[in-house]
This record gives C-alpha cells, sequence and structure tokens, in this order.
C-alpha cells in the first residue's frame, strides 16, 4: 500500500523515523506536530503546524491520508507525573480526536503507539500481547491502555480498523536528553558519575529507534488489523547492565545508586513472537551495538541538541513553558482580546474629550465599526489550515483603531462618524455577518 500517511508527533523523536521509514517504503509521509520538524525540510514532507487535542487540526492534516500513525503523546513517564492533568488531556484527548478524525473521513487504519509499559503491574517472568493485564498504578500506564481501550471501543462501534504497538523502550538518534540511555551517554562523556535508581536490576528491553519504525510501518500491512503486537528485543538487560555497556563504550565514569522510583516498570521478559510471525519484524541491532551508534551521533550534533541531563530539568520545563506560552498567545481569540483592548484604550479618550452629542455619538458609532466585527472573527471557529486569518484581521481593526485616533482628533472623529452614520452602519453589518458565514461554510466543506 504506497499512499498517504499521516504521522502525528511527526517532528519528534520516534515519529521523525517513523517518516525517513515511511518514505523508504514509498509512500508519502505528512506530519501533525506543534513544531516543524527540525529532521525534515519543507520540500521532503508534507507538514502542518496543529495539536492533536483539537479535532480541526487533526481532520485539516488527516483529510486524504490512508492510514495514520499516531505517536503525538507524552512520552516522559516523569512529566506525566509531574503535569497528570496536562498530560491526560494531551494522551486521552489527542488520541480520540485522531480516532473520530479516522471516522469522519473514512481512513482505513490507525496505528496506535503504546507502551510495553502496560505490563508494569504484572506478576510474572514473561509477558506477551495475550497476558491479563491488572489496573495500572501509574497515570503513565493508565493513559496507554485508555488509548488502546479507545482504539478497541472505534472498531466495534464505527468499524475503523486499528493496530496498537507497544514498544520496548526507545533509544537512538534525537533522543530526548532526559531519557535514560540519553542522559547515562552525557553523563559519561562529561564524566559525570551514572546515577542509577535504586538497586539497578530493573530488567528493560530497549530497542534501537530505527527497528522500531520499521515495525510501526510494517503495522500498517493488512494482516495486522485489529491487532496488538509487542515491537520489543529479545535482548533484555537491567539498568546496572545498560550503564556498564555505556561506561565501556564511552568512558570508564563510577556508577552510583539513587533512592527508587514510585511506580517504576518491574522487570520481565517481554515476548515480540507475534509481530516476528505475523509481520517479519524483529529488533535486528544489538543493545552494544545501538549505544555505540548513539555515542557516536551525539558526537556529531551540537550541544543544544544533546543538552546535558544535569541541566535538563529545569531547561526542558522552561522550553515546555515558553513553548505554551508562544502558541498559547497565537490563539485568534487572545488576540482579539488584546485588539479589543487597543480599540477601547485608543477611542475611549476621544470619547471622553467631545463635548457635543452628536460628536460622542460619532465616535461611538466609529468605536461600534471595530468592535461588532472584531467580536464576530473571534468567537468563530475557522478552520485549522486557516488559523492565522482572524488572527490577522483581529489586528488589523486594532491598528485602524490606533491609526484612526492618532491621526484624527476627537473632533473630527466624531465628525466622521456623525457625516458617514449610514455607511458606517452598513459597513459594520456586512462585515459583522461576512466574518460569521464565510468561516462557517468552509468548516463544513471541510467536514463535508
Amino acid at each position: 500500500m504506497s499512499s498517504v500517511v499521516l504521522v502525528t508527533g511527526g517532528s519528534g523523536f520516534i515519529g521523525s523515523h517513523v517518516v525517513d521509514r515511511l518514505r523508504a517504503a514509498g509512500h508519502r509521509a505528512r506530519i501533525l506536530d506543534t513544531a516543524p520538524s527540525p529532521w525534515h525540510g519543507a520540500s521532503d514532507v508534507d507538514a502542518l503546524i496543529g495539536d492533536v487535542r483539537r479535532l480541526d487540526d487533526v481532520l485539516a492534516a488527516a483529510r486524504g491520508c490512508a492510514a495514520i500513525c499516531h505517536l503525538a503523546a507524552v512520552a516522559d513517564v516523569a512529566q506525566v507525573l509531574g503535569e497528570p492533568a496536562v498530560s491526560t488531556e494531551l494522551n486521552a484527548t489527542g488520541t480520540l480526536n485522531v480516532l473520530e478524525a479516522a471516522r469522519r473521513l473514512g481512513t482505513r487504519r490507525v496505528v496506535y503507539a503504546s507502551t510495553v509499559w502496560v505490563y508494569s503491574d504484572v506478576d510474572a517472568d514473561a509477558v506477551d500481547e495475550d497476558t491479563p493485564l491488572p489496573p495500572p498504578a501509574h497515570l503513565y500506564t493508565a493513559g496507554k491502555l485508555a488509548g488502546e481501550l479507545y482504539c478497541r471501543s472505534y472498531a466495534e462501534l464505527y468499524g475503523v480498523e486499528s493496530t496498537v504497538v507497544r514498544f520496548g523502550i526507545p533509544y537512538g538518534p534525537r533522543a530526548r536528553p532526559a531519557a535514560v540511555i540519553p542522559s547515562f551517554v552525557a553523563r559519561a562523556r562529561a564524566g559525570e558519575p551514572i546515577a542509577i535508581a535504586g538497586t539497578g536490576d530493573q530488567q528493560r528491553s530497549f530497542v534501537y529507534v530505527e527497528d522500531l519504525a520499521d515495525g510501526v510501518v510494517r503495522a500498517l500491512r493488512p494482516v495486522a488489523a485489529g491487532r496488538t503486537y509487542n515491537l520489543a528485543s529479545r535482548e533484555t538487560t537491567t539498568i546496572r547492565g545498560l550503564a556498564e555497556i555505556v561506561r565501556d563504550e564511552v568512558a570508564p565514569v563510577e556508577i552510583r545508586h539513587t533512592e527508587g522510583r514510585a511506580g517504576d516498570l518491574r522487570g520481565a521478559t517481554v515476548r515480540s513472537d507475534r509481530a516476528e510471525s505475523e509481520l517479519g519484524w524483529r529488533a535486528a541491532t544489538p543493545l552494544r551495538e545501538g549505544v555505540r551508534r548513539y555515542a557516536q551521533w551525539v558526537a556529531t550534533q551540537p550541544a543544544a541538541v544533546v543538552a546535558a541531563p544535569a541541566r535538563e530539568g529545569r531547561a526542558a520545563n522552561a522550553r515546555r513553558l515558553a513553548a505554551r506560552l508562544a502558541a498559547g498567545a497565537f490563539e485568534p481569540w487572545r488576540i482579539g482580546f488584546v485588539s479589543l483592548i487597543a480599540v477601547v484604550s485608543s477611542l475611549l479618550p476621544a470619547l471622553a474629550a467631545t463635548r457635543e452629542v452628536g460628536a460622542a455619538a460619532g465616535v461611538t458609532l466609529l468605536a461600534v465599526m471595530l468592535i461588532l466585527p472584531l467580536w464576530s472573527v473571534t468567537v468563530v471557529e475557522w478552520p485549522a489550515a486557516l488559523r492565522s486569518v482572524p488572527a490577522a484581521i483581529a489586528v488589523l481593526i486594532a491598528v485602524v483603531a490606533i491609526v484612526l485616533s492618532s491621526v484624527l482628533t476627537p473632533e473630527h472623529l466624531g465628525d466622521l462618524g456623525q457625516a458617514h452614520w449610514f455607511t458606517v452602519l452598513v459597513f459594520t453589518l456586512l462585515s459583522a455577518t461576512a466574518l460569521r458565514v464565510v468561516p462557517a461554510r468552509l468548516q463544513a466543506q471541510e467536514r463535508g
């Protein structure tokens, strides 16, 4: 199946590798993410800047796609623990919106990225896709399992075909600096001790990210519809064993133990036999080789890309906050509110300065001429692809108010409104009506 495939979170760690693998397999990849991809040029892939928490953004990005690989999520377990409400909104609402977009658009397949953390509360030495799962103790696990259940419900109720892929612990180029292998490598490169939470006997199944991306693309095959697959390595290691590999491959630093963390993933062998037999997938990169390749990649990157973990906590939180503020600042309703303040602040002094009733009425009419269209353009939802249009109109209205109040005296403003009251009234009604009808029509066309 060579077709257009949407990758939510395609600018991120795993998503960017899935985009690469899709392109290598002959598909046309499309990205939906909150930021441009630092790994792909504009000429390489289609990209839409948007948020999976907004259904309109997902609909705009998924239109014309044969499948959706849904990877957009809060993947940092520590971030989920520290920001449960925000994380749950992104992980749960985002997954529902992807499935709903697939239902409305008739998208043939959704591949949902889950995790082997779903086995964290299972008391067993080995687990597979048929292992019964007890109620999860960790919010991260609960959120991922909720997404799996949403997929099942949409399949049963609406016929939306989905495939669940449970990722082993991913690592490799482009990984988050705070993840375990990047943090270990960064500390070793800096000559700092490698810190291990608890005893270090926790078992993990790490998967090189390029192998993982290959598994995601294979999950688009017809045989994978309605199936769940573990994408984990046959090679299992302890956290202490991982630290020793990093010490051997990167630098001979000290290994230290710190306090264990709550809700940590229990050690168990995660079997991926189903993926091997049905998809022909198997993790091909041994851990030691993958760590070596990752360390070599790190050595070629700018310092900002592979920031040291000692600075990662506060720096990452600061970056996330700045990104949210920047994204929120350009929401049309926020710009509309600021524009309203600008209009009122510009014309209110002129109104207060007028002494004649007629002039005051003229200034008031001009204010209404600007405020009513501003209200219309702010409260109506526009298609995601045209989200910048209402913001631009709101800014333009504010600029007009500021220019009028700067160029004309209060008396001239009043005379202008009084002399052309009929024209002002007609313009106000027509523009306010158009700014409510046009986006509604565009939305209807997009959905229909």
